[in-house]
């Protein structure tokens, strides 16, 4: 049976299964698997799962990633003894036990018939005189679940094109013709479909209707010339907003004429838009966003508004995570060649993001060494604690691209207080003096540690939206200011941009608070010193 199920699997599911037979364990990973059979992360990741459902392959979670791989065979089991019932058991007992068999044998050859009827890439159906649909093979119902009437499947536009079918039908004579089938809203895939009348003997009045899909075959060159434009300019994009412009565009001239799009990212914000894109439309169509990115799936929906139809959403998938979506508003339907092409593009936004973070962060950490080089030459020039603490703020936040901040020192009452600052809006830095960071200056002292915040961290959905989003921060960072184990004092700094550090420069900006600390008590020491050494001469 096993055997069976992977000889009739569809175009994809082979495609996949091939692969991982054929690939070490460590290369089986989402990512590897969608590059070496050429399709988007979003249709591999759809037939994985069903894969899966069909208990033919399984999965290892390795950290934030799964290693996928072909299913084991169970070992054969001790087998079930039937017994005969002794005659004294109640009467019936024995029918009921003939109708279960019967029950399993018409079951099994269920599953068997269907496993028949599972041809790669064909849908397969039969329908009743209503064009109600009565059965079904499983690609058929993985694509169009909640179909009841095949011709509210058919695009409007192809009615007659129905109807001139079904007369040949009528007529007991086969016919085919080339159909759109609507997979989503604003959503539809072709099908070369062969309408198959019953024959004298079937007395349910059921015709079978068998449908090769076309959309793999209507890639054209223009589509794959247009590909290779896409993916060549997000290759060569030197910043987020160029590659999100130029892949928008591209897709825009020569894969789809929407009306808008945008690229919203997990976090909800918008990264890009080709217009303005305003906050109650965001916010009426957040739950196609989010669904989207939950499912990992494009999605879709049909509207009413005057300027465009149909809102269709493509996840941009990273890790097997969404890390935010391709958000087309179009005045007509799509093919599903269309939306294919589409998520291969999202796929590779999804790398040159990746590709321009790394970037980010090697670059980032190299602004950390230049900062603490900064508050070295600092310190060992500096002995006035107000020289230190301007020259400390100016030469970070200057160094690691920061648009505002401040230092705050502990005062006798153990009070933190805003020694000096710059950049800071006036609503905004009256705002910290009364305590806007509290929760997070407390979290600092408790964990003993700095404090880094972007969105799509909870802390960031925790911060005063007045205060700091309309000032637009994106990145926070705390960094606690020690003598030994004790914080003195704290540096606050705020971004416009969103900053991306690893651990080992999360390490090295810690370091610049315990640079600051040592050049404070440093300073602190000699003027006590300087202050006792008066009051010597004083008394001299």
């Amino acid at each position: 049976m096993a055997s069976t199920k992977i000889e009739n699997l569809a175009g994809t599911e082979h495609l996949i299964v091939t692969y991982l037979r054929s690939h070490l364990p460590e290369e089986c990973m989402l990512d590897k698997i969608s590059m070496g059979i050429g399709k988007s992360r979003a249709t591999v990741l759809k037939y994985l799962w069903t894969l899966h459902a069909k208990g033919i392959i399984d999965y290892r979670e390795i950290g934030r990633n799964k290693l996928w791989m072909m299913k084991q065979p169970q070992e054969a089991g001790t087998e079930t003894i039937i017994r005969e019932e002794p005659e004294s058991r109640p009467p019936g007992v024995r029918t009921t036990a003939q109708a279960a068999f019967k029950l399993h044998n018409l079951l099994l050859r269920e599953a068997e018939l269907r496993d028949s009827l599972d041809l790669p890439e064909t849908a397969v159906l039969t329908i009743g005189e209503d064009l109600f649909i009565i059965a079904r093979n499983r690609l058929f119902e993985s694509l169009f679940p909640a179909a009841e009437k095949f011709s509210d499947l058919v695009h409007q536009s192809q009615a007659a094109k129905l109807e001139n079918l079904c007369r040949s039908a009528n007529a007991g004579t086969p016919a085919s013709i080339e159909l759109d089938l609507l997979e989503r809203a604003g959503i539809y895939r072709s099908y070369r479909f062969t309408l198959v009348p019953g024959g004298p003997a079937d007395s349910a009045g059921a015709r079978v209707l068998i449908g090769e899909d076309l959309s793999g075959g209507r890639r054209t060159r223009r589509h794959l010339e247009s590909l290779l434009y896409i993916i060549r300019t997000a290759a060569t994009a030197q910043n987020e907003e160029d590659l999100l412009r130029e892949t928008l565009r591209g897709v825009r001239e020569n894969l789809v004429p929407f009306v808008h799009g945008s690229i919203v990212m997990a976090d909800m914000h918008v990264a890009f838009t080709t217009a303005s894109l305003s906050g109650e439309l965001l916010q009426d169509l957040s739950p196609l966003l989010e669904h989207c990115m939950t499912s990992l799936e494009t999605v879709s929906e049909e509207r009413g508004d005057g300027t465009f139809r149909y809102a269709v959403a493509v996840p941009i998938i990273d890790e097997e995570q969404a890390t935010g979506a391709m958000l087309l508003l179009t005045e007509s339907s799509i093919s599903a060649t269309e939306v294919e092409n589409i998520e291969i593009v999202a796929d590779e936004i999804a790398s040159a993001l990746r590709m321009q973070r790394l970037d980010r962060e090697r670059a980032e950490f190299v602004n950390t060494l230049l900062a603490m080089n900064s508050i070295s030459t600092i310190l060992n020039t500096a002995t006035d604690e107000e020289a230190i603490l301007e020259k400390s703020i100016e030469a970070v936040i200057n160094t690691l691209g920061f648009d505002m901040g401040c230092i705050y020192l502990k005062d006798d009452a153990e009070g933190m207080v805003p020694r000096v600052q710059r950049n800071m809006p006036e609503h905004l830095r009256k705002m910290c003096i009364a305590g806007i960071y509290d929760g997070l200056f407390d979290r600092v002292f408790r964990d003993q540690t700095l404090v880094y915040v972007v969105p799509g961290m909870p802390e960031y959905e925790d911060l005063v939206p007045r205060a700091i989003r309309e000032n637009g921060v994106r990145t926070l960072l705390i960094l606690p200011i020690k003598v030994g184990d004790q914080i003195v004092g704290l540096v606050n700094m705020g971004s416009r941009a969103e900053k991306h550090y690893t651990q080992t420069s999360l390490d090295n900006l810690l370091s610049i608070g315990l640079q600051l600390g040592i050049a404070l008590e440093r300073s602190r020491l000699a003027s006590t010193l300087g202050e006792a050494g008066g009051e010597s001469k004083k008394g001299e």
